[in-house]
């Protein structure tokens, strides 16, 4: 099998073969990634390509790679980042996913450097790992596990008593918010470098957190990645489905969007460049959010390291958890220090 670097002209197929890879479990999911499949693959770093794996009729495979200014350490450095892996169904276990890795590991290397960690995720349990030791790189391990928090915005939540005030981001607050991601992210390993916020960006707003004397305490972002793509329910377990059956009984009594059947698309939100000193005001935030989307979606998601202290702020939120293995490549030694990952470039 041969790799080429993915064309303009292989949009159609490669939206078809993201459609085709369901992720499987209480509730089945596949991502849309229409109209335009790389997309995506533009917002994952600042420089970045696709390979593909033709088949017959066309692309059979693809994977991604991105080159990512992220912190390592506590200091600015850049890594590369590989994910979007995928095999269409009819092709799988016939040796893609071993050249689209070595690929990948090589293209990620002429991005980022030969010294760069690497870095990808993996669906918790997912058997990838060992092949990539095995025929592809020994040196790849488990770094961290990043737990998805799926909130359901089905009821209101209350607001504890707080002196904190919270409000919609604007062009005047980005000062305030780079210098406290700087110091804040710097904390977290793979962390990104940001040196502005998109505020004015369609479908993404940012809560922002202010103490009385006006510092700012904290914000998150809340994106609708709807442009850029969907996720469609392609199939509930059991249980779930009659979960679905009374949530969605009770969803016109919340004033909450019933969630949908089959085939449809799922309502939602997810949160970008978590920013907070501490769990509490995490946990003030991300309320505010829930009460701000109540009526309007479904869920809103949110992606920490298990072992990051700001993960205690999504207790007794009825938050649903997928588990994702961060996988690395070189990189520091620390094992210590929690993981930053944005689940929304996933």
């Amino acid at each position: 099998m041969r790799v080429r670097d993915a064309r303009p002209g292989d949009n159609t197929a490669l939206v078809a073969l993201a459609a085709r890879c369901a992720m499987e479990g209480d509730l089945s999911l596949c991502i849309d990634r229409r109209p335009d499949f790389f997309a995506l693959n533009r917002i994952a770093g600042d420089a970045w390509r696709v390979g593909v794996v033709d088949g017959d009729d066309g692309p059979i495979a693809c994977v991604a790679v991105a080159r990512r200014p992220s912190f390592v350490d506590g200091r600015p450095a850049v890594l590369g980042y590989v994910g979007d892996l995928k095999v269409h169904p009819a092709y799988r276990r016939r040796g893609a996913a071993r050249v689209l890795a070595q690929w990948a590991q090589a293209a990620a290397r002429e991005l980022a450097g030969p010294d760069a960690p690497l870095i990808g995720t993996v669906l918790a349990g997912n058997d990838a790992v060992e092949m990539l030791r095995r025929q592809v790189e020994p040196g790849v391990r488990r770094r961290a596990t990043i737990r998805s928090h799926s909130i359901d915005l089905l009821t209101r939540r209350s607001i504890p008593p707080s002196d904190l005030t919270v409000s919609v981001a604007d062009p005047a607050d980005e000062p305030d918010m780079v210098e406290l991601w700087r110091r804040l992210a710097a904390s977290r390993q793979f962390a990104p470098v940001c040196e502005s916020f998109p505020l004015t960006r369609p479908n993404l707003e940012y809560l922002v957190a202010r103490r009385p004397g006006g510092e700012l305490a904290g914000f998150v972002g809340l994106w609708n990645q709807h442009d850029i793509k969907q996720m469609r329910i392609t199939g509930y377990s059991p249980r779930l489905a009659a979960a679905r059956i009374a949530f969605n009984v009770a969803a016109p009594l919340f004033r909450a969007p019933r969630l949908p059947r089959t085939g449809a698309e799922l309502s939602y939100r997810t949160v970008v460049n978590p920013c907070a000193p501490d769990p509490e005001t995490l946990r003030f935030l991300v309320r505010h959010a829930c009460n701000r989307l109540h009526g309007l979606h479904s869920f809103l998601t949110i992606g920490l390291d298990v072992r990051d202290p700001l993960a205690q702020a999504l207790t007794g939120l009825r938050a649903q958890p997928t588990d994702v293995d961060l996988l690395a490549l070189g990189g520091p030694a620390d094992r210590a220090t929690p993981v930053h990952f944005e689940i929304a470039t996933v």
